[in-house]
């Protein structure tokens, strides 16, 4: 059985300000957690709401190119819509890595990055299919 203390020596004093510095510790943190929590959950539907921004405006070009390399066009289909977005701005529309940066809210050195990437694994892909 656990013996109450009567706060009143020097040492039952100084566990009960310990004890109320690591509750209001735990406290903090919990609420920390929570609004972490709360805060990735507004982040992710952001994410999904600009993925599906991507997604609607460029699958329109794509539908209204005469394809004349289907391994090409079902490569770029497989990269991720925000890279699928610059590939396409880039390429198709002519936009610059400035104007794509602003659009996808990137840098422009990270928006120039991800071209050059998804580039290079189109490039793999298309010659693992050859």
């Amino acid at each position: 059985m656990v013996k109450r203390n009567s706060g009143t020596s020097k040492e039952d004093i100084c566990q009960n300000q310990f004890t109320a510095y690591v509750v209001l510790a735990v406290k903090r943190k919990r609420q920390a957690y929570i609004k972490k929590k709360i805060r990735d959950k507004e982040n992710q539907a952001k994410r999904e709401e600009e993925q599906s921004n991507f997604g609607a405006e460029e699958n329109t070009v794509w539908d209204r190119l005469e394809v004349q390399n289907e391994e090409l066009v079902a490569a770029v289909q497989q990269l991720k819509p925000k890279a699928r977005f610059i590939v396409t701005g880039y390429v198709l529309k002519g936009k610059t890595f400035k104007e794509l940066a602003q659009e996808t809210k990137l840098t422009e050195r990270a928006a120039a990055s991800t071209y050059y990437r998804s580039i290079e694994k189109l490039r793999i892909k298309i010659e693992k299919e050859k």
